[in-house]
């Protein structure tokens, strides 16, 4: 699958012949997913990869499993501080044997370049857990380093994770700083080989307040500085539990109200032909406070799929995540995998591939 490329394989939608025939499907679901010719398989699905390991036989069963379920790629965080811990000191090991061994699986993988070392951090942030770097040009210079590298088996980058919040872009929600590097991280990696795509960093489902902008403020505010020529397709995490993506909610941060009110901010901004792509998208299955049954998980995982493929400008749908970082961890986001920490199926597994089909 991985000659296929990320981009055919995983969007779930195409574009409309004409203006007209856009707003037709865009206003019904089911039309939608009829004119687009979606391909309801798990091989249009993609799964995160958070718990890929740095033991070879552990990241070998994992990339084997992901690929013999059927499913067609793996979002993969391609750590800075990991890479490179010290100014001009670069450790790839861990890095390139991750992504060799999802490539080798027959995977296509889309790269987020995320996080940020000591050394670039303002020491007032160095006590954020993800604070955001200090100088956009030294990350969009590492965005550019490791899209070289991996320009054969990453054709798709996500430009940070969840920059719309203080809790991954510390010590809050910062544009003058996330717009730069986005500008300058499409730039460099477009100027290696233009046909590599990039997308936002996937937002997270939160109101706007002190530290962070909900999804759909957050885009609004891309726009309005400038950004839209410096992406690609937009990207997001539009987890919905315990309420179905398919309907609004009364949640605060109701994902499925977001999702239409980014797209009209595309629409209104000139980018109706480009898409959204959903690059997290999950419920956790535990004893934490968020968390739901197993089998309310397989449920809230197929309505949500569903849902995402019925619209028109759909792009990749990622599940999170193909595994369980802790099993039985009180803390609900370690119980969100298909499987669990010992590579057992829970039923949302066998729920996905079937509402998926077969390839």
């Amino acid at each position: 699958m991985a000659s296929i490329g990320l981009t055919s394989l995983l969007l779930t939608a195409c574009s409309s012949a004409d203006h007209a025939a856009d707003e037709q499907v865009e206003s019904s679901p089911t039309a939608a997913a009829t004119a687009d010719g979606c391909q309801p398989s798990v091989g249009h699905l993609g799964v995160t990869a958070v718990t890929a390991s740095d033991s070879k036989d552990l990241l070998t069963k994992q990339s084997s499993l992901i690929s013999q379920y059927g499913f067609g790629a793996v979002r993969l965080t391609i750590h800075w501080p990991v890479i490179e811990p010290y100014p001009g000191v670069y450790d790839w090991a861990s890095t390139d044997a991750q992504v060799e061994a999802f490539s080798d699986a027959g995977l296509d993988i889309l790269g987020v370049a995320t996080w940020a070392p000591w050394w670039d951090v303002d020491p007032a942030n160095r006590n954020v857990m993800h604070p955001k770097p200090s100088d956009p040009q030294k990350f969009s210079e590492f965005a550019k380093f490791a899209a070289n590298r991996y320009k054969d088996r990453i054709r798709t980058w996500e430009i940070w994770n969840e920059p719309n919040t203080g809790a991954t872009f510390g010590p809050g929600v910062d544009l003058r700083t996330y717009v730069p590097m986005l500008k300058q991280s499409y730039e460099k990696i477009k100027s290696i080989d233009p046909s590599i795509e990039v997308l936002t960093g996937g937002t997270s489902p939160t109101i706007d307040n002190d530290t962070d902008l909900s999804p759909a403020s957050f885009i609004e505010e891309l726009y309005a500085a400038g950004a839209g020529p410096f992406f690609d397709a937009i990207a997001m995490h539009p987890y919905s539990a315990p309420d179905p993506l398919s309907k609004a909610s009364a949640q605060s941060y109701s994902s499925n109200t977001a999702i239409a009110r980014i797209r009209e901010t595309m629409i209104v901004n000139g980018d109706r032909s480009k898409k959204i792509w959903f690059t997290e998208f999950g419920a956790a299955s535990g004893t934490g406070p968020e968390s739901v049954s197993e089998g309310k998980q397989a449920e809230l995982l197929v309505d949500g799929i569903d849902y995402l493929r019925s619209l028109s400008y759909c792009g990749g749908i990622f599940l999170f995540d193909f595994r369980d970082y802790d099993t039985g961890n009180p803390v609900d986001e370690l119980n969100a995998g298909l499987v669990r920490s010992d590579f057992s199926p829970k039923p949302a597994l066998d729920a996905v591939i079937q509402a998926g089909g077969s390839n």
